[in-house]
C-alpha cells in the first residue's frame, strides 16, 4: 500500500549502513515543508465523491484506495499538529505514523453506516500516533489509554488554570476527571525521564564525576570492607616478621597477595623437601602469627 503513494517520507531517526560506513541524512524542516507542498495538490473530496470511491475500495479497487488516502493526507497533518504538544517525537514522525493509521482506516471504512470518512479516519490516525508516542518517546512502553488520560489531564488543567488564574493542584484536576489522585500520580510518573548511570556531571572544582560515583551500594557492608582491608594490611605486617621460608609457605598455602594457592606437596616440590616438612614449617609460622599482638583483636 505504501508504494502506491506518490510521496515517500524520510525517517527522522538517523539510520546507518555499517557495511558502507555511512550515516543517512535525517529529515529536516525543508523536507517537511516540501512534503506539505507536494500533498497540497491533492483536492478534498465531496461527500458524494467520497461515497463513490469508498464503494470502489470495498470492491478491491487499488486506485480508489490511493485516491482516498491522498485526499486525506492533509487531515493527518492537522491531527499531528494538535498532538505534537504531548510528544517528544518530531512532527514528521507523527505524520508518518498517522499516514499508517489513515491506510488502516481506508481498509476498514464502511460507507453504508452513513458517517463521513474523515470522522472515522481521525480516530485511526490518532490511535496510530498515540501508539507511536507510547512506544518511541520513552524508555519503556506506556499504554495508549494512559497517553489519552494524560492528554485529557493536560487540557483540563490548562482550562482550570485559565479560569481561576492560578496554579491548579493535580488532585483538583483528578476530581474533575473523576479518577483517584493516586492513580493520576501513577500515570504521571510514567513520564519520569531516565538518566544513564554512566552519565557525567561537573563538580564545583571543575572535575567530572559519573552518577554511579554518588549512588549508594545497598548491598555492600562498609564496616566489613574496612575490617577486611585492615586485616589484610595487618597480616602482611605480621607475615613480614617471619623467617623468609615461613613467609613464602604461608603466602603459597593461603594464596595471599598475588600468589596462587598451592598444596603442601606442590610447595615441597619447589623446595625439594617432603610435604610433611612443609606442613611443620606452616604450623610454626601460624603459631608465631597467633602470638603476635597485632592480630589479637581479630580473635573471636
Amino acid at each position: 500500500m505504501t508504494n502506491n503513494l506518490p510521496i515517500k517520507m524520510k525517517k527522522t531517526a538517523q539510520a546507518t549502513r555499517p557495511s558502507e560506513n555511512t550515516v543517512l541524512k535525517s529529515c529536516t524542516d525543508s523536507d517537511l515543508a516540501r512534503y506539505i507542498r507536494d500533498i497540497a495538490k491533492f483536492p478534498a473530496l465531496s461527500t458524494e465523491e467520497e461515497r463513490e470511491i469508498a464503494k470502489r475500495v470495498k470492491s478491491g479497487d487499488e486506485e480508489a484506495k490511493k485516491i482516498l488516502i491522498q485526499s486525506n493526507l492533509k487531515l493527518v497533518i492537522s491531527v499531528a499538529k494538535k498532538a505534537i504538544h504531548m510528544s517528544a517525537l518530531p512532527l514528521i514522525d507523527l505524520i508518518q505514523e498517522g499516514n499508517l493509521g489513515l491506510m488502516v482506516a481506508v481498509e476498514k471504512y464502511n460507507w453504508k453506516l452513513g458517517y463521513k470518512f474523515q470522522t472515522y479516519a481521525t480516530w485511526w490516525i490518532k490511535q496510530a500516533m498515540f501508539k507511536a508516542i507510547s512506544e518511541q518517546s520513552h524508555s519503556m512502553k506506556i499504554p495508549v489509554y494512559i497517553q489519552e488520560t494524560l492528554s485529557k489531564f493536560s487540557k483540563i488543567k490548562a482550562e482550570m488554570e485559565r479560569k481561576y488564574n492560578c496554579q491548579v493542584k493535580n488532585k483538583d484536576v483528578a476530581e474533575k476527571m473523576n479518577i483517584s489522585p493516586d492513580k493520576l500520580d501513577t500515570f504521571l510518573s510514567a513520564y519520569s525521564k531516565t538518566i544513564s548511570i554512566e552519565g557525567s556531571m561537573e563538580c564545583q572544582n571543575g572535575k567530572e564525576m559519573s552518577v554511579a560515583d554518588i549512588l549508594e551500594d545497598t548491598r555492600s557492608d562498609v564496616v566489613a570492607s574496612v575490617e577486611a582491608e585492615n586485616l589484610k594490611r595487618d597480616l602482611e605486617a605480621v607475615i613480614a616478621t617471619l623467617k623468609e621460608r615461613e613467609q613464602d609457605v604461608v603466602r603459597m598455602r593461603y594464596g595471599l597477595g598475588n600468589i596462587s594457592k598451592r598444596t603442601l606437596e606442590e610447595i615441597g616440590n619447589i623446595y625439594g623437601v617432603t610435604k610433611e616438612c612443609i606442613r611443620q614449617t606452616e604450623l610454626r609460622a601460624l603459631k608465631n602469627m597467633r602470638n603476635n599482638k597485632l592480630l589479637s583483636c581479630y580473635a573471636e
